[in-house]
């Protein structure tokens, strides 16, 4: 009995020994995959995704008028007519991406945009044929045409700066835990896809039906 004692007490030591080894980094990164590969309820799914939709659909265009609206008359331009519907037309058709990329999320992995709550598979059709990161292109398209829509640099100046973080977060934080999590299938993907900006091919395969849901 001692001796089995004795044994499980040296496989416990040995374990500490390996995590106190392995570098920081790495038992962060190994944090992200287990969150990563944690699956919620449909439930607090949806609740997730309507708090979400409180702050990025409607928060933070009332934020970006806002900055318009008390800025000084030197951040303000004019826009003709024509500009002023093209805003429009371009704002809608990347919410409404958007919302394509959160209802794939949501139906066939079920995952939504909120990094704890990530896809428990890895999509590859529907918006995800087009670029690796849809939600992130349908959600700067809304947010940028949103703010020359309100007429000022101002808003503008914000949501280049958001564009910047939020891709810096893709590469640096995103990728590495899809690389980590789904492996070969993520890199054959990442290789045959690009990272946001679609190429002609990509519509192409939509328009002959080669895309999955």
């Amino acid at each position: 009995m001692e001796g089995i004692v004795c044994e499980h007490e040296i496989r416990q030591a040995a374990k500490r020994s390996a995590n106190l080894a392995r570098p920081p980094s790495m038992n962060i990164w190994r944090h992200f995959v287990r969150q990563g590969r944690k699956e919620y309820s449909t439930s607090a799914r949806l609740a997730a995704m309507a708090c979400e939709s409180l702050v990025f659909v409607l928060g933070i265009p009332a934020l970006l008028f806002w900055l318009a609206a008390t800025g000084s008359e030197r951040w303000r331009f004019t826009l003709p007519p024509v500009l002023s519907a093209v805003c429009v037309v371009l704002a809608a058709l990347g919410l409404l991406f958007a919302l394509w990329t959160v209802w794939a999320q949501f139906r066939h992995a079920r995952g939504t945009p909120v990094p704890i709550m990530a896809t428990q598979k890895l999509l590859a059709g529907g918006p995800y044929s087009f670029c690796r990161n849809p939600m992130a292109l349908g959600t700067l398209v809304f947010y940028f045409n949103t703010a020359f829509f309100a007429s000022s640099f101002r808003p503008v100046l914000v949501v280049l700066i958001f564009a910047l973080c939020l891709i810096a977060y893709i590469k640096l934080v995103e990728e590495k835990e899809l690389s980590l999590r789904f492996g070969d299938e993520y890199s054959h993907y990442k290789q045959s896809t690009p990272f946001i900006i679609p190429r002609l091919s990509s519509f192409r395969r939509q328009g002959g039906g080669g895309a999955g849901p």
